[in-house]
């Protein structure tokens, strides 16, 4: 006999990783924004000229059941709001954007790339599978100054994943 999910479980879940997603976003902004301004003795300055980035995300296997949260975030040498595109669109005004399920789960996958040469850029994968014995696999393709970098695979299960990868 298959197994039951307790719904009010389940959206208690979705609802406590949304908020946990939020609040390690805002973390993880927040203290790329304040420690980018420290100075420190004798440390070579930062590559101003910046680099170019390009993450192909794809799936398999999400459900409607399933939490995923996939956000990009970047800076600029020049302070500039708009940073990425989606799918070749300009996202104007936004240093963060956060996927949607149907940009996540799209046939052929999403492209979110740099609009202009960044001096910091990277994404945050989070999420969890809302059914029992069920498990669905996210997939981020980095590429930075036309070199690609390691390929990030993850299988997420009932257990809750959160991580932030920089580049």
């Amino acid at each position: 006999m298959p197994k039951t999910v307790d719904k009010s479980r389940l959206i208690e879940k979705q609802i406590s990783m949304k908020k946990l997603s939020l609040v390690l976003c805002l973390l993880g902004f927040s203290t790329l924004v304040f420690n980018g301004c420290k100075k420190k003795g004798n440390v070579d300055e930062p590559d101003v000229r910046g680099k170019t980035y390009k993450f192909t995300v794809t799936s398999t296997g999400i459900l409607a059941t399933d939490n995923i949260d996939v956000t990009f975030k970047g800076g600029s040498s020049t302070n500039a709001k708009t940073l990425l595109k989606v799918d070749g669109v300009t996202q104007d005004n936004q240093q963060i954007v956060t996927l949607t399920r149907a940009q996540i789960t799209k046939s052929g996958g999403t492209v979110v790339e740099s609009a202009l040469p960044l001096i910091v850029c990277g994404f945050d994968l989070g999420g969890f599978s809302g059914t029992a014995g069920h498990t669905f696999v996210v997939k981020v393709v980095p590429v930075v100054d036309g070199t690609p970098a390691t390929t990030v695979s993850k299988t997420f299960t009932t257990q809750t994943f959160y991580q932030a990868y920089d580049y």
